[in-house]
């Protein structure tokens, strides 16, 4: 039974095979009636001209990302990765064909420059002994092949199936299990996979400049202060700043307010009264005081400052004339008084 299942396995795939020789016979026949015609060796020779040889490359790069890599050098035609012809993976090897030949001494300047992590070999087509051309028509030498191999696989596996045929009929009582040998010691051989074509890039990658250049009137050295005080700090602080410590502000902070500032670090959080504000664009900042265990502590705080959280304001200073409180220093009755909300 084993050898008679062995059999049918092996017509059908003889018959398989056969089916597929036809395929890969009206295939060859279409192309060479329909297709278009080859390059002459003048052309050949020329593309080597303008090609360059990409060596040890990443095997998740893409035709776009090598032609990223080299679009510096010049305009790129197009970018062909070379791939296995059973396995349809890429080999680590590329080919870069320029539009001129004058852009391929620029690209092997490139040699030994790091893509995706590796030091990449870039030289010329002609180094390479002709490879261009041979990969340049991958495909066509990859069916031929697999045209050769059907054309011979049928007479082996006909030849195998009348032997293993004439062997059954003629075959003895089977011999003990423990004496059993396989009907054939090689293994299974499977048919070459035809190569799929690898796309490449035809069309080069043009990377717009994303910055906006700052007016004219800045680039000639004017209002230069102006500018970056307006661009350089943050939208969300630079409101909060104009609108507590602004000179025009009407919800201007007054001196002498109680403000209670929480900070990502230590101290978290901080209560005192507002001694003064300096405005010094983005370097704006204020100085808290309060009287902590009978000793005075100050600590100043930058409006623009990263670490502040939020700024609370617990009561506002109502009468003050003065823009400095500095004398509070010197007062700690008044202090007190201010804390607690007394009248001054």
């Amino acid at each position: 039974m084993l050898m008679k299942q062995r059999v049918e396995e092996m017509e059908k795939e003889a018959a398989k095979l056969r089916e597929m020789q036809e395929a890969a016979e009206k295939a060859s026949e279409s192309g060479v009636s329909g297709g278009a015609p080859m390059d002459t060796e003048e052309d050949k020779t020329a593309a080597d001209n303008r090609s360059i040889y990409v060596g040890n490359v990443d095997y998740s790069a893409t035709p776009e990302d090598i032609q990223a890599h080299f679009q510096a050098c010049g305009t790129i035609n197009r970018v062909t990765i070379l791939c296995d012809k059973f396995t349809g993976h890429p080999k680590g090897y590329a080919y870069v064909e320029f539009a001129e030949p004058e852009h391929v001494d620029a690209a092997v300047t490139m040699d030994n420059s790091l893509f995706k992590g590796r030091l990449i070999k870039a030289v010329t087509a002609a180094d390479t002994a002709g490879a261009t051309v041979a990969i340049r028509h991958t495909q066509e030498g990859g069916e031929a092949m697999l045209s050769n191999a059907v054309k011979r696989w049928p007479r082996l596996m006909s030849t195998r199936t009348g032997a293993s045929a004439a062997s059954a009929s003629k075959a003895a009582p089977p011999p003990p299990a423990h004496k059993a040998k396989p009907a054939s010691s090689e293994p299974q051989r499977r048919p070459p996979v035809q190569p799929r074509p690898y796309p490449f890039a035809l069309n080069p990658i043009r990377i717009e400049p994303t910055a906006t250049l700052p007016p004219e009137r800045v680039l000639k050295g004017k209002g230069v202060m102006e500018y970056v005080k307006d661009t350089l700090p943050n939208a969300r602080r630079k409101a909060v700043a104009d609108r507590l410590f602004g000179r025009n502000s009407p919800q201007r902070v007054p001196i002498g307010s109680v403000l209670t500032v929480q900070q990502e670090h230590a101290p978290t959080q901080f209560t005192g009264v507002l001694l003064d504000v300096r405005r010094r664009g983005p370097a704006t900042s204020f100085l808290l005081r309060n009287i902590v265990q009978r000793t005075g502590v100050e600590v100043r705080f930058f409006v623009y400052s990263p670490h502040i959280k939020d700024i609370k304001i617990n009561s506002r200073a109502r009468g003050t004339r003065r823009a400095k409180l500095y004398y509070l220093r010197d007062s700690p009755e008044k202090m007190n008084a201010i804390a607690s909300g007394r009248a001054r």
